[in-house]
């Protein structure tokens, strides 16, 4: 494991080294706003010693952890606190690629049965391919957990005869979640069905529904602790996205796959251009068109799983297209929008069915030519190398592009945490300065537009007319500290957006105009206002529970053997025709 790994990684500091090269610049496109985010969670942690829960510094104050698409809860941005946020990125895109290549090294070897030299085709064109390439230039920071598909595969195939593996899968669905795989999740939930199907009968139907109960219990108390503050929130808020028709043009999909650069508007597409770049190259295409035909006698459900991802990424071709019925009938695909990020998955098969090209062509013509056999696969595997470095090339010319943000400066920090001020720094400094900005970069901002005020004055204050004092007003990023005075019943206005997840231990907390208000009874009071996501502290006891009760099922499980699987039997047989 440890050397696939580090083969991984070389390869990937290989392909991401235009990002190496430009340290310190930070990332363009969509980077910032999650370099942000990270750096909230920093100085939560470092300065105020509080969970990393709220952001105060953009869009008026957003949920944190429990922003769907946050990184804050992932264990491999805990580097922030001794490397900082750049560094931390640059680690979790080398990393995370790294670990893509293992997850399809292991797939494909173990399940797949192919060659290491397919398996390294295989790996190669998967982890390093246009899909990530695309969406991880573009700054799709929480887009990694898409690499860990093949993994999942390989350990819910395996579930079904070894409730270890499916331990395993629940562990890793876990990690998907505290990673922000708000999108990963649903696509991965889609394809695990589709393959149970290829396999369902009568005699596996018990173990397979077996296999599933043990991965929701660990994958759903594992990950509680992130995954039920993000169900408050999706269930209290709908995402603002309009409606969608998007269907992939004949032109577009030739350029998707075949297309080293593009102009940004995409000719009769809904989206820019990186919503579809998904280069392969001709060779490794070429290479995938021959493993079809191969794997249509070895293994027809990789087969059907990719005709099942090229379907969904074609869109809205027709109101009974599979995009069209998720999209109109099912949560959370109700929420969610560009169907043609299903080429992930279909990139994902390309690169496996390259594999096999390389594998079984030669074996079939051995029957007929040894000699010419063994030319054959010298042949196809120059082409696949010659595949692999035009991709790699190709995507080092797109990361070329993706870091030429300017670095973090230093900033004095503001001694108190207010809006805007004189000499507000630049977006991803203003953790650091202690600044609060009104505008909105990310979605989930819901509190935009609250009245808040600007300057480094009281952070609470009584509302017009209300016959109250607010004496002391002292905030951190979590939390409010107040002493109020109040002759009568008083409602007092807080500087921060509202979210349904703050608490306070005097009065109640509502919404005006968005803006945090709190009504309070006549009386001095000491107000401790604090944001805690629904959920959260329930989820920290489901997860205590599930990871100890997960592991000593694993332990117990791995002290008896195995039975042998009716799918490693299947696997054994492909690898032998």
């Amino acid at each position: 494991m440890v050397w696939v790994f580090l083969t991984g990684l070389l390869l990937a500091i290989f392909a991401w080294w235009p990002m190496v090269a430009a340290y310190p610049q930070t990332q363009g496109g969509d980077g910032p706003v999650f370099h942000k985010m990270l750096e909230a969670s920093r100085i939560s942690i470092l300065r105020y010693h509080e969970l990393p829960l709220w952001q105060p510094y953009e869009c008026g104050g957003i949920p944190l952890w429990d922003n769907p698409q946050g990184p804050a809860a992932a264990p491999l941005t805990l580097p922030i606190l001794f490397l900082g946020v750049t560094l931390t990125i640059y680690l979790w895109y080398v990393i995370h690629s790294a670990l893509g290549f293992m997850c399809m090294w292991y797939f494909a070897r173990d399940e797949v049965k192919l060659s290491q030299k397919a398996t390294l085709v295989a790996s190669v064109a998967w982890a390093y391919g246009g899909f990530h390439q695309s969406h991880y230039s573009g700054g799709h920071f929480v887009f990694v957990p898409f690499l860990y598909f093949p993994l999942a595969f390989l350990l819910w195939r395996r579930a079904q005869t070894d409730l270890r593996y499916a331990i395993g899968l629940g562990w890793l669905v876990a990690w998907m979640f505290h990673e922000g795989a708000v999108y990963p999740l649903p696509h991965l939930l889609v394809f695990l069905f589709v393959e149970t199907l290829t396999r369902l009968n009568r005699k596996s139907f018990v173990p397979i529904a077996r296999a599933g109960v043990v991965v929701l219990a660990c994958g759903l108390t594992v990950g509680a602790s992130r995954f039920l503050p993000v169900m408050d929130q999706l269930k209290a808020h709908t995402r603002p996205i309009g409606a969608e028709n998007d269907h992939i043009q004949w032109q577009t999909l030739k350029d998707m796959f075949l297309a080293r650069t593009h102009e940004r508007h995409v000719a009769g597409q809904s989206y820019v251009w990186p919503e579809y770049s998904t280069y392969m190259g001709p060779c490794l295409l070429f290479l995938a068109l021959l493993g079809v035909v191969a794997a249509a006698f070895e293994a027809p459900w990789l087969v059907l799983l990719a005709g099942v991802a090229f379907v969904l990424m074609m869109g809205h071709f027709s109101p009974l297209a599979p995009w069209a019925v998720l999209k109109k009938n099912v949560f959370p695909f109700k929420e969610m929008r560009v169907p043609s990020r299903f080429r992930c998955e279909v990139s994902m098969f390309i690169a496996l069915f390259a594999g096999l090209a390389t594998d079984r062509i030669p074996k079939r013509l051995a029957a007929f030519s040894r000699k010419g056999a063994e030319q054959l696969r010298f042949a196809l595997l120059a082409i696949a190398l010659v595949g692999a470095g035009d991709m790699l090339a190709t995507g080092n010319f797109l990361f070329q592009g993706a870091f030429t943000n300017p670095p973090e400066v230093k900033v004095a920090a503001s001694p108190r945490l207010f809006v805007h001020g004189p000499n507000l720094a630049s977006l991803i400094d203003q953790p650091r300065q202690n600044r609060m900005r009104l505008a909105c970069w990310d979605e989930w901002g819901f509190s935009a537009g609250a009245p808040m005020w600007d300057g480094d004055v009281p952070q609470a204050r009584p509302a017009p007319g209300q016959d109250a004092i607010v004496e002391v007003a002292n905030r951190t990023q979590n939390k409010f500290s107040l002493e109020i005075v109040a002759n009568a019943p008083a409602r007092i206005l807080i500087n921060s957006g509202y979210d349904r997840g703050w608490r306070t231990n005097v009065g109640t907390l509502s919404d005006q105009e968005k803006l945090l208000v709190l009504d309070v009874p006549a009386g001095r009071h000491t107000v401790k206002l604090e944001y805690w996501p629904h959920g959260l502290t329930l989820g920290f006891v489901l997860a205590f529970v599930g990871l100890v009760g997960s592991i000593a099922a694993f332990v117990k499980l791995s002290r008896k053997k195995p039975a042998s699987s009716p799918v490693d039997s299947r696997a054994s047989s492909v690898a032998g025709s």
